[in-house]
């Protein structure tokens, strides 16, 4: 057998393996950039309502998809400066979100979540390569009045349900109308006859 043939050979039986895999890894990147995407789109759609559950969903889940790439035979993670911009970002605002007693007031804890937020979701868009300013990110959203009313009497009372159930405040109650009172009717009694 010629060199040639093993070539021949060789390439038969390896293309289709490699090109298998370089199929997987193509997957792969697209897999995982779908799945930043599916975290960013949810947090730039519910960045006005911060407690949604989606929205603390996708914050929670940065960590993973974020992380990087590890190095299976080394066990060496790699993450990009992009990657890692996002990373950063992330720790600065969860670690922020647990410290509201450390500020003076809740507008000003308020107003650093928000810088901080808005840098999370800069970095973000970075990494995704958009191209959004963070005065963009920070004015481009739309919530109505309405909503925030909704939530607002929704959260009074919830709270108030609270108080009632804990035993903290009595459930007032208020009598409007009364049903007529019956009065008893009158009945004559008939003495009867004592006899002697």
């Amino acid at each position: 057998m010629d060199t040639k043939d093993i070539i021949m050979t060789a390439a038969v039986i390896i293309g289709p393996i490699l090109a298998v895999q370089a199929q997987k890894l193509v997957e792969s990147f697209g897999d995982k950039r779908e799945r930043r995407m599916r975290i960013f789109r949810t947090l730039m759609s519910t960045r006005a309502e911060r407690v949604h559950r989606e929205h603390v969903q996708s914050l929670n889940m940065i960590d993973i998809e974020f992380y990087g790439r590890v190095i299976p035979v080394f066990r060496i993670k790699y993450q990009s400066k992009k990657e890692q911009a996002v990373t950063h970002a992330w720790k600065m605002y969860n670690n922020h979100l647990n410290r509201q007693s450390e500020y003076e007031s809740l507008e000003q804890w308020r107003k650093k979540s928000d810088e901080l937020f808005v840098e999370l979701i800069y970095s973000m868009s970075q990494c995704l390569s958009y191209d959004y300013d963070k005065v963009q990110l920070e004015r481009d959203c739309y919530r109505p009045k309405a909503h925030g009313d909704y939530e607002q009497s929704q959260l009074n009372i919830l709270t108030g349900f609270e108080k009632v159930v804990s035993g903290e405040r009595p459930l007032p109650m208020y009598v409007v109308n009364l049903p007529p009172v019956a009065t008893p009717e009158k009945t004559e009694e008939k003495a009867e006859p004592v006899e002697p």
